[in-house]
């Protein structure tokens, strides 16, 4: 699937900076829910998740972000 560009804009520096790497989750509430993914080599502690519907995307950070990834299946 497509990174949607609402979420590529949402992710404008890290996308700048490391490229368009994304997975989707899944569907969390109503909304897609995206997972910004770092080059194998850097830590950046919490993870970077948009929440992505219908052309608008929000990102989530800190705790919330954590609890997103955790409850889908990823490694």
């Amino acid at each position: 699937m497509e990174v949607p560009k609402a979420v590529l804009r949402a992710a404008g520096q890290l996308v700048t900076q490391y490229g368009p790497n994304f997975r989707l989750l899944g569907q969390y509430g109503d909304r897609d829910a995206w997972q910004f993914v770092f080059p194998e080599n850097d830590y950046t502690g919490f993870p970077f998740v948009y929440l992505h519907k219908d052309g608008d995307a929000e990102e989530i950070g800190g705790e919330l972000a954590l609890d997103i990834v955790s409850s889908f299946d990823v490694e």
